[in-house]
């Protein structure tokens, strides 16, 4: 886990760095501004302190990944 950008995941190594590969979710505008045709997936890469990575803990971090929009509940068994 990263504290900006959530779950990552770790690409490379070099010392101290991590190579960490990022997932941001882009809205894809329509015609009228409050609807949603799609969305975008888009992965970016970034090296990051070692130091600024923690193991990530689901049961922990639920929520928070929730609300960036990194894991889907399912509403339909609840």
């Amino acid at each position: 886990m990263h504290a900006e950008f959530g779950m990552v995941e770790v690409l490379g190594t070099d010392g101290w760095m991590r190579c960490i590969e990022i997932e941001r979710v882009v809205p894809i505008p329509t015609e009228h501004p409050d609807e949603l045709a799609a969305e975008r997936i888009d992965f970016d890469e970034a090296w990051v302190h070692v130091r600024e990575l923690t193991p990530a803990d689901l049961a922990k971090d639920i929520e928070a990944l929730r609300k960036r929009g990194q894991l889907l509940v399912d509403t339909m068994d609840a």
